[in-house]
């Protein structure tokens, strides 16, 4: 069986031969990694912070179920669907997005964007708050290109200001995020990870720099200066030519060629590059391999097929599905025969008009269990839950209803009760239990 290493440096090669072959015609401008004096592959942790510049905000529950939706261009159900509309023609009314009827009136305060990872771009160095994003390839950061009125408290990168920057010309981005957008154009400049560990700096590396954030959600993530995609693959929001993602880029640098994430419900947690930490799960990591999106084969998405599930007293269902796991999503999207059953067992549930799950704090929450290989994994009562209304007696369900047919979302509340390994050299992922969760 071929050695981990050596997988990587095949990938990387067939990557990069993918590129020029796209490329041919216009030569990418340089990128390179730049030695710190270090001799030998390297290993480094970021672990998040508590965001200085955060503050809460409420947020529709149509906001908060639209988001995995229109971020990963899946069909919405038909009751969300309707909201959706009925909540953006108030917004053409009115100029604003108002809380709309449909959804009862009902908000939560929402803690995205609360806890964040530092990077650094450009020279002099401008330090940035941005989320790590497993779902997409995106790198992108508000900038002094925006409306003064959309980037008041939080930083904004001045790609004018970095002697080492370059205007990319002709090179453009689009990225959908949750409900809203992201548009811009690209420079290139210095960015560097210093955590402890490693230092990594990449000269030329590309950054795109909006011009405009449109929607929702995006504007009211208080304090997030931008996304730090960690796909596996190749951001092609990036237009003519698409990019190979950081991580893909520092792959051959790491000492193994895989990450971890170690995140903390209501916590600071961690990336590691290039190592796994044994001290942060008990027990054998159970791998299995990435999956491919039929309607998007090089979309570079970490997924996997599960080999079954149950939950509560129900008997244990073979059935193999196709799971999209994602850092940067905030629910679990299940089938609706999934997701009803599930309910079915919490006493006092209930969907909102817009099909959004919620029930009272105090009712009892069946351990949901999918089967990884072999191996099965449980996820307890409090990642079932992802947060609750302001009066502390109801309570949002983490996981919510999609269409039956549509694969399953592994989002942030799944992500916070297991470890889990991003292993780019064996195009793999693998899932342990972690001590005390």
């Amino acid at each position: 069986m071929p050695r981990a290493g050596h997988v990587a440096a095949f990938w990387f090669y067939l990557l990069n031969v993918f590129l020029l072959a796209w490329t041919q015609e216009t030569p990418s401008p340089i990128r390179k990694l730049v030695q710190d004096g270090n001799q030998g592959k390297k290993t480094f942790s970021m672990t998040q912070k508590i965001n200085p510049n955060w503050k809460p905000r409420r947020i529709s529950t149509t906001t908060i179920y639209a988001a995995p939706f229109l971020k990963h261009k899946i069909p919405m159900p038909k009751e969300l669907k309707t909201a959706v509309k009925e909540e953006k023609q108030a917004a053409l009314e009115n100029g604003t997005f108002p809380i709309h009827e449909r959804v009862n009136g009902q908000t939560a305060v929402n803690t995205n964007g609360l806890y964040t990872f530092e990077v650094k771009i450009g020279t002099p160095v401008q330090k940035m708050n941005l989320m790590f994003d497993t779902g997409s390839g995106d790198f992108w950061v508000w900038s002094w290109l925006m409306p003064q009125t959309l980037t008041t408290g939080r930083n904004i990168y001045w790609g004018t200001n970095s002697s080492s920057s370059y205007f990319w010309q002709g090179q453009s981005y689009y990225a959908a995020y949750a409900s809203g957008s992201s548009y811009g154009l690209v420079y290139q400049d210095t960015v560097t990870i210093d955590a402890p560990g490693g230092k990594f700096t990449v000269e030329g590396n590309p950054v795109e720099c909006a011009q405009n954030v449109g929607g929702t959600s995006l504007p009211g993530l208080t304090g997030v200066d931008g996304m730090f995609g960690l796909n596996m693959w190749v951001n092609d929001s990036e237009s003519p030519l698409p990019q190979q993602t950081w991580f893909n880029f520092i792959v051959p640098s790491l000492a193994s060629p895989l990450f971890t994430s170690s995140l903390v419900r209501n916590g600071t947690g961690t990336f590691d590059f290039g190592y796994i930490d044994q001290t942060k799960y008990i027990g054998n990591i159970a791998y299995t391999p990435v999956a491919t999106l039929a309607s998007w084969p090089g979309s570079g998405y970490w997924m996997f097929n599960w080999t079954g599930f149950s939950f509560g007293n129900r008997q244990w269902n073979n059935t193999n599905l196709q799971v999209l796991t994602d850092s940067g999503t905030n629910l679990v999207l299940m089938p609706v025969s999934i997701a009803k059953a599930y309910y079915a067992q919490v006493k006092g549930s209930r969907q909102q008009n817009n099909g959004f799950w919620a029930f009272p704090c105090s009712s009892t929450l069946p351990t949901f269990t999918f089967g990884v290989g072999n191996a099965r994994f449980s996820i307890k009562a409090k990642n079932m839950i992802y947060i609750d209304f302001d009066e502390g007696v109801n309570c949002l369900g983490a996981i919510q209803n999609t269409e039956e047919d549509n694969l399953i979302v592994f989002g942030t509340p799944w992500f916070e009760a297991l470890f889990i390994v991003h292993d780019y050299g064996g195009r793999r992922i693998g899932f342990a239990n972690r001590p005390g969760i």
